[in-house]
């Protein structure tokens, strides 16, 4: 019996463990279920297990998120009371369609009029004009926001094959337009060039001191005899600072990293960026803010990135394909890299 996608779409923001879900779950053979890992990456976060659990038996996958950062970026379900247990909610849903990785198709009806097979122009017809157009995995995929949700589809030979289907969140809602009044960007953040003021000075700097203060930076707390890097700031501040490099010693600060919320699990940097660029810009936006095209375009299966030189420095942007919007950016002082 075909899965309810009514049902299936009603778990989105809501925890694994609530027993109504764990419940819904069940009753569909689903008994994966994420948890809390015990190793740890270089910024001392604990690494999840299962956050992504691939249902063969209906041709769908199931992907969560972090409860806390998922509340902040997202919010709660409506009529939610109080909030669910655990340390994890479903993030995203993915189906399948026939013959995709061996799946015999996820069987229930499709949101929206969607349907297996369709051509782009079909899809097009029926959800309007995507926002963005791009490859991801090898694969054209085109972008909507409608109804609150954003919706993924990916083509095969033209054909739809992959629906991916999350709920809006605030840089979604930044981006179309349409952010309320708490999502709104604080006037009084701090200026861009407070990371710029940073790279290339010594740590122990007075600059330096006045530069981080919105992030509690104290240099008394490190060692600065060795090269390395510093995430004691990732959590909560998303602020990464790189020590030291070719030709430069330990002490200075070669490079500065800010993570928007939800990146690596941080809480998000929330000064301002260099040239206007926000958490919220798409990649088609970028040339026309720094002003010029990147020196350098890379890109991966779901990710891309473009890379600027000025003197004394060099930009770095990191974009999610997937999104469609920035998820990181990068100072570096120029001849430190190598």
């Amino acid at each position: 019996m075909p899965i309810s996608t009514d049902d299936l779409l009603s778990l989105v923001g809501c925890s694994p463990e609530a027993a109504d879900v764990d419940q819904w779950l069940t009753a569909q053979r689903i008994y994966d279920r994420p948890q809390v890992g015990t190793e740890t990456n270089g910024a001392d976060n604990a690494r999840d297990t299962g956050r992504i659990d691939e249902v063969e038996r209906h041709s769908l996958a199931l992907i969560y998120d972090r409860k806390a950062i998922y509340r902040l970026l997202v919010g709660k379900p409506d009529g939610l009371v109080g909030d669910d247990p655990g340390d994890f909610v479903l993030r995203e849903v993915a189906l399948f369609g026939p013959g995709v990785q061996d799946y015999r198709g996820y069987s229930g009806p499709l949101p929206f009029g969607l349907q297996w097979g369709a051509s782009k122009e079909h899809c097009a017809a029926v959800m309007g004009t995507p926002l963005a157009r791009r490859t991801i995995h090898e694969l054209t995929s085109d972008l909507w926001a409608l109804e609150g949700w954003i919706v993924n589809a990916s083509y095969q030979d033209d054909a739809l094959a992959i629906v991916h289907l999350r709920r809006l969140n605030k840089y979604d809602r930044r981006m179309l337009g349409v952010a309320d009044e708490r999502e709104t960007q604080s006037a009084d953040r701090p200026p861009a060039d407070s990371v710029l003021k940073v790279v290339g000075r010594v740590a122990t700097d007075v600059e330096v001191r006045d530069a981080l203060s919105h992030i509690d930076w104290s240099s008394d707390l490190f060692d600065f005899s060795n090269a390395g890097e510093i995430s004691k700031y990732v959590q909560a501040h998303g602020v990464t600072l790189y020590l030291g490099g070719k030709d430069v010693a330990p002490s200075v600060i070669t490079g500065i990293r800010l993570n928007r919320q939800g990146d690596m699990d941080s809480l998000g940097y929330s000064g301002r960026l260099p040239f206007g660029i926000e958490f919220h810009t798409t990649p088609t936006q970028l040339e026309a803010m720094v002003g010029r095209k990147p020196d350098r375009l890379m890109t991966s299966a779901d990710t891309g990135a473009m890379r600027w030189s000025f003197p004394g420095h060099d930009l770095h942007v990191m974009y999610s394909l997937i999104d469609f919007q920035v998820y990181r950016v990068s100072l570096f002082l120029a001849d430190a890299q190598g």
